[in-house]
């Protein structure tokens, strides 16, 4: 099932909207009360379209249900050219970053999960128990170091204290030419 273009859709709204307040479609004047605009039975029409229309826009431009996470296709790896550098940041905000030019309506997004799941595999973190925070933590390697992931002590809003780890922006660069093995589980070189 295709999601229908939002650009038509939103005109198509805006059109039922004006019909059924009397007005003409294309230009937002009053049509005048001796057209057909302004009959009851068109008004309560054109109200009902709309709900219909609007119900479409709610649904990501899908009629009907959306399709399932199965029927997405995998991750479209091209989305990865419009990727620049900004900042540090944790792993989920570089794959936030990395989901922005994904239509979501036919890719699956990405997770941070593959990917720090890789990093452990290939000796860039690894978790050990903090005794200081008496918990478990991820924390980079000396491998993981050199590509530029490091981490930092941190408080949350509730004022408890935790390691975050932080991606610079070698190792952000690292991570996007390695995304294929990655998803693929190779091993990096």
């Amino acid at each position: 099932m295709e999601a229908i273009d939002k650009n038509k859709l939103n005109t198509a709204i805006t059109y039922v909207e004006r019909i059924a307040d009397g007005k003409n479609p294309v230009t937002g004047q009053d049509a005048g009360t001796d057209t057909v605009l302004n009959d009851p039975n068109v008004i309560r029409c054109m109200f009902f379209i709309k709900e219909l229309l609007e119900g479409v826009r709610s649904n990501g431009g899908y009629i009907g249900s959306r399709p399932k996470k199965s029927e997405l296709a995998d991750f479209p790896l091209d989305a990865l050219q419009s990727y620049v550098y900004r900042e540090d940041k944790p792993i989920t905000r570089l794959v936030e970053q990395l989901n922005e030019p994904v239509d979501e309506s036919l890719y699956r997004k990405l997770s941070y999960k593959p990917i720090t799941q890789w990093l452990k595999l290939n000796g860039f973190l690894q978790d050990h128990f903090n005794t200081e925070l008496s918990k478990n933590v991820t924390e980079p390697t000396e491998k993981g170091l050199q590509i530029g992931i490091r981490s930092e002590r941190r408080r949350s809003m509730a004022g408890v204290e935790y390691i975050g780890v932080i991606y610079g922006e070698k190792a952000q660069e690292f991570i996007v030419q390695n995304l294929e093995k990655i998803l693929n589980g190779e091993a990096a070189e």
